[in-house]
Protein backbone atom coordinates (compact mmCIF):
# COMPACT_ATOMS: atom_id res chain seq x y z
CA UNK A 1 0.00 0.00 0.00
CA UNK A 2 1.17 3.08 -1.37
CA UNK A 3 2.51 5.68 1.94
CA UNK A 4 0.16 8.64 2.94
CA UNK A 5 2.25 11.84 3.40
CA UNK A 6 1.14 15.25 4.48
CA UNK A 7 2.24 16.62 1.12
CA UNK A 8 0.30 13.62 -0.62
CA UNK A 9 -3.06 14.53 1.29
CA UNK A 10 -2.67 18.10 0.44
CA UNK A 11 -2.16 17.18 -3.33
CA UNK A 12 -5.60 14.98 -3.16
CA UNK A 13 -6.98 17.98 -1.89
CA UNK A 14 -6.26 20.29 -4.52
CA UNK A 15 -7.63 17.56 -7.04
CA UNK A 16 -10.49 16.81 -5.28
CA UNK A 17 -11.33 20.57 -5.09
CA UNK A 18 -10.71 21.01 -8.71
CA UNK A 19 -12.98 17.70 -9.13
CA UNK A 20 -15.93 18.86 -7.59
CA UNK A 21 -15.49 22.35 -9.00
CA UNK A 22 -16.92 23.84 -5.86
CA UNK A 23 -15.90 23.82 -1.54
CA UNK A 24 -15.73 20.55 -0.45
CA UNK A 25 -16.59 19.45 3.04
CA UNK A 26 -14.00 16.96 4.65
CA UNK A 27 -16.38 14.66 3.80
CA UNK A 28 -16.43 15.07 0.12
CA UNK A 29 -12.29 14.96 0.62
CA UNK A 30 -12.97 11.77 2.07
CA UNK A 31 -15.09 10.36 -0.26
CA UNK A 32 -13.90 11.50 -3.84
CA UNK A 33 -10.04 10.18 -1.94
CA UNK A 34 -10.67 7.40 0.13
CA UNK A 35 -8.12 9.11 2.58
CA UNK A 36 -9.44 8.38 5.98
CA UNK A 37 -9.80 11.37 8.72
CA UNK A 38 -7.38 9.16 10.79
CA UNK A 39 -4.94 9.85 8.03
CA UNK A 40 -6.08 13.46 8.07
CA UNK A 41 -5.47 14.34 12.11
CA UNK A 42 -2.53 11.87 12.38
CA UNK A 43 -0.21 13.65 9.52
CA UNK A 44 -1.61 16.99 10.77
CA UNK A 45 -2.59 16.60 14.38
CA UNK A 46 -2.40 20.36 14.99
CA UNK A 47 -4.53 21.71 12.55
CA UNK A 48 -6.58 18.77 10.84
CA UNK A 49 -8.75 19.19 8.34
CA UNK A 50 -8.98 23.41 8.63
CA UNK A 51 -5.17 22.80 7.84
CA UNK A 52 -5.19 21.25 5.05
CA UNK A 53 -8.10 23.32 3.35
CA UNK A 54 -5.16 26.25 4.01
CA UNK A 55 -2.40 24.63 2.55
CA UNK A 56 -4.36 23.16 -0.36
CA UNK A 57 -5.81 26.67 -0.90
CA UNK A 58 -9.97 25.16 -0.42
CA UNK A 59 -12.54 27.01 0.35
CA UNK A 60 -14.75 26.46 3.52
CA UNK A 61 -17.68 24.48 2.43
CA UNK A 62 -20.62 26.63 3.80
CA UNK A 63 -21.84 23.47 5.95
CA UNK A 64 -18.52 24.19 7.92
CA UNK A 65 -19.18 27.40 8.68
CA UNK A 66 -23.04 28.30 10.02
CA UNK A 67 -24.08 26.47 13.25
CA UNK A 68 -25.76 23.42 12.60
CA UNK A 69 -29.19 22.51 14.53
CA UNK A 70 -30.54 19.45 15.59
CA UNK A 71 -32.63 18.79 13.14
CA UNK A 72 -29.40 19.21 10.70
CA UNK A 73 -27.86 16.50 12.06
CA UNK A 74 -30.74 14.07 12.60
CA UNK A 75 -31.86 14.81 8.83
CA UNK A 76 -28.59 13.87 7.59
CA UNK A 77 -28.02 10.88 10.09
CA UNK A 78 -31.65 9.79 8.27
CA UNK A 79 -30.77 10.52 5.14
CA UNK A 80 -27.89 8.03 5.58
CA UNK A 81 -29.32 5.13 7.63
CA UNK A 82 -32.62 5.45 4.63
CA UNK A 83 -29.60 4.87 1.64
CA UNK A 84 -27.82 1.72 3.69
CA UNK A 85 -31.65 0.78 5.27
CA UNK A 86 -29.66 -0.11 8.37
CA UNK A 87 -28.09 2.24 11.13
CA UNK A 88 -24.51 3.57 9.95
CA UNK A 89 -21.36 2.63 11.67
CA UNK A 90 -19.36 5.92 12.24
CA UNK A 91 -16.47 5.49 10.03
CA UNK A 92 -19.58 4.92 7.51
CA UNK A 93 -21.83 7.80 8.06
CA UNK A 94 -18.06 9.81 8.12
CA UNK A 95 -17.54 8.50 4.56
CA UNK A 96 -21.58 9.26 3.44
CA UNK A 97 -22.57 12.55 5.09
CA UNK A 98 -22.25 16.08 4.67
CA UNK A 99 -21.80 16.07 8.33
CA UNK A 100 -19.09 14.94 10.60
CA UNK A 101 -19.80 11.76 12.55
CA UNK A 102 -17.64 13.87 15.53
CA UNK A 103 -20.06 16.70 15.45
CA UNK A 104 -23.07 13.93 16.10
CA UNK A 105 -21.26 12.59 18.39
CA UNK A 106 -20.38 15.18 20.33
CA UNK A 107 -24.19 16.72 20.26
CA UNK A 108 -26.00 13.76 21.54
CA UNK A 109 -23.68 11.83 24.04
CA UNK A 110 -22.14 9.32 21.71
CA UNK A 111 -24.28 5.85 19.86
CA UNK A 112 -26.82 5.92 22.17
CA UNK A 113 -27.75 9.64 22.99
CA UNK A 114 -27.91 9.92 18.88
CA UNK A 115 -29.97 7.01 18.99
CA UNK A 116 -32.36 7.88 21.39
CA UNK A 117 -32.91 11.25 19.96
CA UNK A 118 -33.05 9.72 16.31
CA UNK A 119 -35.63 7.37 17.62
CA UNK A 120 -37.60 10.13 18.56
CA UNK A 121 -37.07 11.96 15.61
CA UNK A 122 -38.73 9.30 13.67
CA UNK A 123 -41.52 8.55 16.15
CA UNK A 124 -42.57 12.49 14.83
CA UNK A 125 -41.00 12.84 11.27
CA UNK A 126 -41.39 8.53 9.96
CA UNK A 127 -42.99 6.41 12.26
CA UNK A 128 -43.32 3.35 9.85
CA UNK A 129 -39.88 3.45 9.27
CA UNK A 130 -38.04 -0.09 9.73
CA UNK A 131 -35.30 1.49 11.00
CA UNK A 132 -37.17 2.10 14.25
CA UNK A 133 -37.08 -1.77 14.53
CA UNK A 134 -33.26 -1.80 13.93
CA UNK A 135 -32.67 1.21 16.92
CA UNK A 136 -34.41 -0.78 19.15
CA UNK A 137 -31.85 -3.74 18.53
CA UNK A 138 -28.83 -1.71 18.87
CA UNK A 139 -30.04 -0.11 21.85
CA UNK A 140 -27.62 -2.27 23.96
CA UNK A 141 -24.50 -4.31 23.24
CA UNK A 142 -24.63 -6.54 25.48
CA UNK A 143 -26.46 -9.72 24.59
CA UNK A 144 -28.13 -11.43 27.76
CA UNK A 145 -28.81 -15.61 27.89
CA UNK A 146 -32.64 -16.33 28.27
CA UNK A 147 -32.58 -18.60 31.50
CA UNK A 148 -32.72 -21.99 30.78
CA UNK A 149 -36.10 -23.91 31.78
CA UNK A 150 -35.58 -25.40 35.36
CA UNK A 151 -37.31 -28.98 34.58
CA UNK A 152 -34.34 -28.67 31.49
CA UNK A 153 -31.80 -27.78 33.80
CA UNK A 154 -32.31 -30.68 36.46
CA UNK A 155 -31.72 -32.97 33.84
CA UNK A 156 -28.15 -31.96 32.22
CA UNK A 157 -25.13 -33.30 33.53
CA UNK A 158 -23.21 -30.48 35.02
CA UNK A 159 -20.36 -29.28 32.23
CA UNK A 160 -16.78 -29.72 33.22
CA UNK A 161 -14.39 -27.69 32.01
CA UNK A 162 -12.45 -28.76 29.85
CA UNK A 163 -9.05 -27.41 27.54
CA UNK A 164 -11.04 -25.71 24.94
CA UNK A 165 -10.78 -21.40 24.36
CA UNK A 166 -12.97 -19.88 26.97
CA UNK A 167 -15.00 -16.55 26.10
CA UNK A 168 -16.55 -13.32 28.04
CA UNK A 169 -19.86 -12.29 27.68
CA UNK A 170 -21.20 -11.80 24.19
CA UNK A 171 -21.03 -7.70 23.26
CA UNK A 172 -21.59 -7.88 19.29
CA UNK A 173 -19.58 -4.60 19.29
CA UNK A 174 -18.27 -3.78 15.74
CA UNK A 175 -15.91 -7.23 15.22
CA UNK A 176 -15.98 -8.12 18.62
CA UNK A 177 -17.88 -10.80 19.38
CA UNK A 178 -17.54 -11.25 23.33
CA UNK A 179 -15.91 -8.98 25.85
CA UNK A 180 -12.74 -9.07 27.00
CA UNK A 181 -11.42 -11.98 29.73
CA UNK A 182 -7.68 -10.93 29.75
CA UNK A 183 -4.98 -7.86 29.50
CA UNK A 184 -4.70 -8.44 25.85
CA UNK A 185 -8.38 -8.49 24.83
CA UNK A 186 -8.18 -4.87 26.83
CA UNK A 187 -5.89 -3.74 24.70
CA UNK A 188 -7.09 -5.39 21.45
CA UNK A 189 -10.54 -3.08 22.23
CA UNK A 190 -8.55 0.22 23.00
CA UNK A 191 -7.19 0.14 19.39
CA UNK A 192 -10.58 -0.31 18.47
CA UNK A 193 -11.86 3.02 19.89
CA UNK A 194 -8.65 4.87 20.75
CA UNK A 195 -9.40 7.51 17.99
CA UNK A 196 -13.23 7.89 19.34
CA UNK A 197 -11.86 8.41 22.95
CA UNK A 198 -9.43 10.97 22.05
CA UNK A 199 -5.87 9.49 21.91
CA UNK A 200 -3.20 8.67 18.91
CA UNK A 201 -1.48 5.67 19.99
CA UNK A 202 1.82 6.22 18.46
CA UNK A 203 3.64 2.89 20.19
CA UNK A 204 2.40 -0.12 22.14
CA UNK A 205 5.20 -2.51 24.02
CA UNK A 206 5.71 -4.94 26.72
CA UNK A 207 7.63 -2.42 28.97
CA UNK A 208 5.90 -0.76 31.78
CA UNK A 209 4.02 1.67 30.80
CA UNK A 210 2.05 -0.28 28.07
CA UNK A 211 1.39 2.68 25.67
CA UNK A 212 2.73 5.85 24.85
CA UNK A 213 -0.31 8.08 22.93
CA UNK A 214 -1.24 11.67 22.51
CA UNK A 215 -4.69 13.19 24.08
CA UNK A 216 -7.11 16.05 22.50
CA UNK A 217 -6.80 18.57 25.42
CA UNK A 218 -8.86 21.13 23.68
CA UNK A 219 -11.32 20.09 20.33
CA UNK A 220 -11.87 23.57 19.54
CA UNK A 221 -8.41 24.72 19.38
CA UNK A 222 -7.33 20.56 17.88
CA UNK A 223 -4.60 20.69 20.90
CA UNK A 224 -2.89 17.25 21.98
CA UNK A 225 -0.39 16.27 24.71
CA UNK A 226 1.68 12.95 25.21
CA UNK A 227 0.07 10.33 27.94
CA UNK A 228 1.48 7.31 29.28
CA UNK A 229 -1.52 4.43 29.33
CA UNK A 230 -1.06 0.96 31.09
CA UNK A 231 -3.52 -1.39 30.34
CA UNK A 232 -5.19 -3.81 32.74
CA UNK A 233 -8.15 -6.27 32.99
CA UNK A 234 -9.18 -4.93 36.53
CA UNK A 235 -7.76 -1.86 37.38
CA UNK A 236 -6.25 -3.59 40.94
CA UNK A 237 -3.82 -5.38 39.25
CA UNK A 238 -2.05 -1.96 38.58
CA UNK A 239 -1.09 -2.69 42.36
CA UNK A 240 -0.18 -6.20 42.04
CA UNK A 241 2.14 -5.73 39.46
CA UNK A 242 3.90 -3.22 41.54
CA UNK A 243 4.01 -0.45 38.97
CA UNK A 244 5.04 2.99 40.01
CA UNK A 245 1.61 5.60 40.08
CA UNK A 246 4.09 8.46 39.02
CA UNK A 247 5.08 6.92 35.85
CA UNK A 248 1.70 6.65 34.45
CA UNK A 249 -1.22 9.07 33.81
CA UNK A 250 -3.71 6.70 32.78
CA UNK A 251 -5.21 3.20 33.43
CA UNK A 252 -7.26 1.15 30.78
CA UNK A 253 -9.28 -1.90 31.92
CA UNK A 254 -12.15 -3.85 31.58
CA UNK A 255 -13.38 -3.71 34.98
CA UNK A 256 -12.54 -0.73 37.50
CA UNK A 257 -12.36 -2.32 40.80
CA UNK A 258 -10.00 0.80 42.24
CA UNK A 259 -12.53 3.00 43.24
CA UNK A 260 -9.98 5.24 45.33
CA UNK A 261 -7.49 4.60 42.30
CA UNK A 262 -5.08 8.40 42.90
CA UNK A 263 -4.80 8.47 38.60
CA UNK A 264 -7.54 8.42 35.59
CA UNK A 265 -9.43 5.17 34.73
CA UNK A 266 -10.89 4.34 31.53
CA UNK A 267 -13.30 1.31 32.32
CA UNK A 268 -14.14 0.10 28.68
CA UNK A 269 -17.21 -1.44 29.47
CA UNK A 270 -18.79 1.89 30.66
CA UNK A 271 -18.19 3.46 27.55
CA UNK A 272 -19.28 0.71 24.93
CA UNK A 273 -22.73 2.04 24.84
CA UNK A 274 -21.72 5.57 23.68
CA UNK A 275 -19.69 4.17 20.91
CA UNK A 276 -20.27 1.38 17.96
Amino acid sequence: MEEITREKIIEAAKKAGKLQNSPISRADFMRLTGISQYHIYRLFPDGGWDEVKRLAGLESHPKENRPLTDEDLLSEFHRVASELGTIPTWPVFSSRADISADVVRRRFGGLQGTLTRYREWLSVNDASSPLLEIIRAKSKHEIVSPPMPEIISKKLPEWKKTSGIEFGPPIDFRGLRHAPINELGVVFLFGMISYELGFLVEAIHASFPDCEAKRCIDQNRNRWQRVSIEFEYRTSSFQSHGHDLRLCDIIVCWENDWPDCPIEVIELRSVLDRLE
